[in-house]
């Protein structure tokens, strides 16, 4: 029997990269998948991925950086069933690429909008305890190796590590399985951009921009989408639930420090 089947997951920032995958991978062990995300072509693309495989897909287009956004998507939730067991939490970065480093951004940082799927697992909480389910949240290796051209970014994730910290101690209480999940350097569209944007700087090919950059970082290779999710649904999983509170970095080895 596949591992998830008739359990019932909720995927932030699950149009594209790192968050759709999270949604095929539950989708392939039989879950309901609830799938949000900013843009409705991207999100009509990974439901018309997903309808053959779980035994439900619904989507929603929402921005949850606007106020009421994160009640909106609970409620809609919640309207599905009270046996949520799972929610995964994409922060993710600030939506426009230039404004990722305190040098390039336009304006003064509104970190707490860009924390707002945090609000998310506010209004979640009681489905997940009610079901003692599982919340996986997804921050970056910014957090432990804070890098020059993604100074804010690094500082967002650097908050969700302390968050993931605090809510999981609640969980304790709660009965809610927490633990938070650091990815390094993944092949998503997102990073090829930047890619792009940095090899064109320094006036070479983004190919050997990568090469070299994979040199420099003293990593296995760049990740997958895919590496993420594995990690994700072990984390998901019963054979996981001594793990409350812990960080797990899928870098490729990047991040050096014990």
């Amino acid at each position: 029997m596949p591992r998830f089947e008739n359990q019932s997951v909720l995927v932030t920032g699950s149009g594209r990269g790192i968050g759709s995958a999270i949604a095929h991978r539950f989708a392939q062990e039989g879950a309901r998948i609830q799938l949000v995300a900013r843009s409705m072509d991207e999100l009509e693309q990974t439901r018309s991925e997903l309808t053959p495989l779980a035994s439900e897909v619904r989507a929603m287009t929402l921005d949850l950086v606007l106020p009421g956004s994160a009640r909106q998507l609970v409620d809609e939730v919640a309207r599905g069933g009270s046996d949520w067991t799972f929610l995964s939490l994409t922060l993710g970065p600030p939506p426009r690429e230039d404004s990722w480093s305190w040098r390039t951004m336009p304006g003064p940082p509104d970190l707490a909008s860009r924390c707002s799927r945090t609000f998310v697992m506010k209004h979640a909480w009681p489905l997940l305890k009610a079901s003692a389910g599982h919340l996986v949240m997804i921050g970056g290796g910014t957090a432990r190796t804070p890098e020059r051209q993604l100074s804010l970014v690094s500082a967002v994730n650097g908050g969700l590590a302390s968050l993931s910290k605090s809510i999981a101690e609640q969980g304790i209480i709660d009965g809610i399985h927490v633990n938070l999940v650091q990815p390094g350097m993944v092949r998503t569209s997102r990073r090829q951009k930047l890619f792009e944007k940095w090899s064109s700087q320094e006036g070479i090919a983004v190919d050997g921009y990568i090469e070299r950059t994979i040199r420099q970082l003293r990593v296995v290779r760049l990740g997958e989408p895919s590496d993420v999710t594995e990690v994700v649904a072990f984390l998901c999983s019963d054979q996981s639930r001594w793990m409350q509170g812990s960080i797990v970095d899928v870098d490729g080895g990047q991040n050096k420090s014990v």
